[in-house]
Protein backbone atom coordinates (compact mmCIF):
# COMPACT_ATOMS: atom_id res chain seq x y z
CA UNK A 1 0.00 0.00 0.00
CA UNK A 2 2.46 2.66 -1.13
CA UNK A 3 1.80 6.14 -0.68
CA UNK A 4 2.83 8.89 -3.46
CA UNK A 5 4.92 12.29 -1.86
CA UNK A 6 3.51 15.94 -2.97
CA UNK A 7 6.92 16.07 -5.30
CA UNK A 8 5.34 13.54 -7.85
CA UNK A 9 8.56 11.70 -7.85
CA UNK A 10 8.82 9.72 -4.50
CA UNK A 11 6.53 7.21 -2.70
CA UNK A 12 6.68 5.23 0.27
CA UNK A 13 6.71 1.66 0.53
CA UNK A 14 5.76 -0.61 3.66
CA UNK A 15 8.57 -0.61 5.67
CA UNK A 16 8.97 2.66 6.13
CA UNK A 17 11.20 2.69 2.74
CA UNK A 18 11.36 5.61 0.13
CA UNK A 19 11.36 5.15 -3.69
CA UNK A 20 12.47 7.61 -6.09
CA UNK A 21 11.09 7.40 -9.66
CA UNK A 22 13.60 8.84 -11.24
CA UNK A 23 16.13 5.80 -10.31
CA UNK A 24 17.37 7.64 -7.14
CA UNK A 25 18.11 5.83 -3.90
CA UNK A 26 15.95 3.46 -1.99
CA UNK A 27 16.28 4.56 1.55
CA UNK A 28 14.72 2.99 5.19
CA UNK A 29 13.38 5.92 6.91
CA UNK A 30 16.10 5.50 10.07
CA UNK A 31 14.51 4.98 13.80
CA UNK A 32 10.65 4.93 12.93
CA UNK A 33 9.18 1.35 13.45
CA UNK A 34 7.55 -0.49 10.41
CA UNK A 35 4.14 -1.76 11.88
CA UNK A 36 3.05 -4.77 10.14
CA UNK A 37 0.58 -4.45 7.36
CA UNK A 38 0.71 -0.99 6.70
CA UNK A 39 -1.11 1.62 4.65
CA UNK A 40 0.44 4.59 4.32
CA UNK A 41 -0.38 8.26 3.63
CA UNK A 42 2.01 11.68 3.31
CA UNK A 43 1.05 14.91 4.35
CA UNK A 44 0.65 17.48 2.11
CA UNK A 45 3.60 19.45 2.87
CA UNK A 46 5.83 16.73 2.80
CA UNK A 47 7.01 16.31 6.09
CA UNK A 48 5.17 14.02 7.78
CA UNK A 49 3.74 10.46 6.94
CA UNK A 50 0.61 8.23 8.59
CA UNK A 51 0.65 4.37 8.98
CA UNK A 52 -1.32 1.95 10.37
CA UNK A 53 -0.44 -1.82 11.05
CA UNK A 54 -0.60 -4.54 13.80
CA UNK A 55 1.57 -3.42 16.69
CA UNK A 56 3.56 -6.67 16.92
CA UNK A 57 6.40 -5.26 15.42
CA UNK A 58 6.45 -2.89 18.14
CA UNK A 59 5.31 -5.10 21.23
CA UNK A 60 1.96 -4.90 20.91
CA UNK A 61 -0.27 -8.09 21.57
CA UNK A 62 -1.66 -10.25 19.25
CA UNK A 63 -4.21 -8.35 16.56
CA UNK A 64 -3.41 -5.00 17.86
CA UNK A 65 -3.73 -2.15 15.46
CA UNK A 66 -2.47 1.08 15.79
CA UNK A 67 -2.24 4.30 14.02
CA UNK A 68 1.30 6.26 14.14
CA UNK A 69 2.80 9.54 12.55
CA UNK A 70 5.84 10.31 11.62
CA UNK A 71 8.50 12.44 10.42
CA UNK A 72 9.70 11.61 7.10
CA UNK A 73 13.52 12.43 8.00
CA UNK A 74 13.04 9.68 10.64
CA UNK A 75 13.75 9.50 14.12
CA UNK A 76 10.49 11.35 15.54
CA UNK A 77 7.37 9.35 15.74
CA UNK A 78 4.14 9.11 17.64
CA UNK A 79 1.63 6.24 17.89
CA UNK A 80 -2.07 8.17 17.99
CA UNK A 81 -4.08 5.05 18.79
CA UNK A 82 -3.95 1.45 19.75
CA UNK A 83 -6.81 -0.72 19.28
CA UNK A 84 -7.93 -4.56 18.80
CA UNK A 85 -9.93 -4.50 15.27
CA UNK A 86 -12.08 -7.00 15.44
CA UNK A 87 -15.86 -5.65 15.67
CA UNK A 88 -17.71 -2.64 13.75
CA UNK A 89 -18.70 -2.84 10.39
CA UNK A 90 -19.08 -6.84 9.43
CA UNK A 91 -18.29 -7.62 5.81
CA UNK A 92 -16.10 -9.89 3.64
CA UNK A 93 -13.56 -7.19 3.92
CA UNK A 94 -11.60 -6.82 6.85
CA UNK A 95 -12.33 -2.81 7.87
CA UNK A 96 -8.88 -1.02 8.06
CA UNK A 97 -7.90 2.25 9.58
CA UNK A 98 -6.55 3.75 6.63
CA UNK A 99 -5.25 6.92 7.61
CA UNK A 100 -4.98 10.09 5.70
CA UNK A 101 -4.21 13.56 6.18
CA UNK A 102 -6.83 16.67 5.39
CA UNK A 103 -5.82 18.90 2.79
CA UNK A 104 -4.13 21.57 5.29
CA UNK A 105 -2.29 18.96 7.12
CA UNK A 106 -3.38 19.47 10.02
CA UNK A 107 -5.43 16.67 10.53
CA UNK A 108 -5.83 12.75 10.47
CA UNK A 109 -8.71 10.74 9.42
CA UNK A 110 -8.95 7.11 10.27
CA UNK A 111 -11.41 4.17 11.17
CA UNK A 112 -11.42 2.20 14.29
CA UNK A 113 -13.36 -0.93 14.75
CA UNK A 114 -13.09 -2.43 18.00
CA UNK A 115 -16.97 -1.42 19.25
CA UNK A 116 -19.98 -2.26 18.01
CA UNK A 117 -19.81 0.49 15.00
CA UNK A 118 -16.80 1.15 13.08
CA UNK A 119 -16.08 4.71 14.03
CA UNK A 120 -13.87 7.72 12.25
CA UNK A 121 -11.17 9.33 14.74
CA UNK A 122 -9.51 12.79 14.38
CA UNK A 123 -6.28 13.70 15.23
CA UNK A 124 -5.42 17.41 14.97
CA UNK A 125 -1.95 18.89 15.11
CA UNK A 126 -1.40 21.39 17.63
CA UNK A 127 0.49 24.43 17.41
CA UNK A 128 3.00 24.06 19.56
Amino acid sequence: HPAWLPDSRRCIEMGNILCDSDGGPIVRIPDVPALRGQHLAVAPQGDLFVSDGMTETIGGPKGEWGVMVADLRGRSHQLLHRFVGNRGARSWRVSHPHPVFSDDGRRIYFNINAGDHTQLFVAERSDA
